[in-house]
């Protein structure tokens, strides 16, 4: 009998898991065919973590936990948007990352969140007690690794963020966010992008005001490159101008 190394995925990784189902999905940390997002967990291995896990459904605007709450739980969306964010003392509040389907949260310090996450959407989330996962990864070791995988995504996603507040243009930085955006739907097309967050929310997640956010979208669509579309949706109308500036640094 062979052995599957836990530093490749196993199962099948072409059949997309409902939303319902606890499932991770990342860039591979190793080289795999394809350059995109991959799923991560078998279906023996969704399956264990269904049965270890607590299904729990939020209202759109709940606070899921607060920075410095005891952090005992991780969670996995099956479905929704979630931010995850801190309030500075000067009043100004930070957006440190956006999570969607297929996503982990529950970053902790010291025993201790770190952020306080609240969804912006309608969210099922499947929660883990940090115990019952340590229980789990002793059992099974290429579940832990498919965590580690997810987890190095994670810090790849948050290097990004670093990258796009860096940039000095505010329209530079929307359109790095939208193209962030449009990676995340998978089953979107190349020119729709949904936007399920507000605009406040973009402007703590970008650094800008929220005039500046304003300012950067009107400009955006002044020069043809995108078209906002009601308040949750954006429509690229030219796809070369659009990557072309959101790969300017």
């Amino acid at each position: 009998m062979t052995r599957k190394s836990p530093n490749r995925p196993s199962g099948d990784r072409t059949a997309v898991p409902t939303l319902r189902e606890p499932s991770l999905a990342a860039i591979p940390f190793l080289k795999f065919a394809g350059t995109g997002p991959i799923e991560l967990l078998s279906d023996a291995q969704r399956q264990q973590v269904r049965r270890r896990a607590i299904a729990r459904d939020f209202p759109a605007r709940t606070i899921v936990y607060r920075a410095g709450s005891p952090a005992d739980s991780v969670f996995i969306i099956g479905e929704g948007v979630v931010k995850s964010y801190r309030d500075l003392p000067s009043g100004r509040r930070r957006i440190a990352a956006f999570f969607f389907a297929r996503d982990l949260f529950g970053l902790a310090e010291s025993g201790h969140y770190v952020n306080t996450v609240q969804t912006i959407t309608p969210v099922r989330a499947y929660e883990i007690h940090v115990d019952v996962l340590t229980e789990l990864f002793a059992h099974d070791p290429n579940i832990e690794a498919q965590f580690m995988w997810k987890i190095a995504h994670v810090l790849r996603e948050a290097q990004h963020h670093n990258i796009i507040i860096g940039r000095r243009d505010a329209v530079g930085r929307v359109a790095m966010l939208l193209r962030l955006l449009r990676k995340q739907d998978s089953a979107g097309s190349n020119r729709n992008i949904p936007l399920p967050m507000s605009k406040s929310d973009i402007a703590d997640y970008l650094g800008l005001s929220l005039e500046a956010v304003v300012r950067a979208t009107r400009r955006l669509e002044r020069q043809g490159i995108v078209e906002f579309v009601g308040r949750h949706q954006v429509h690229v109308l030219d796809v070369r101008q659009f990557e072309a500036l959101a790969a300017a640094a």
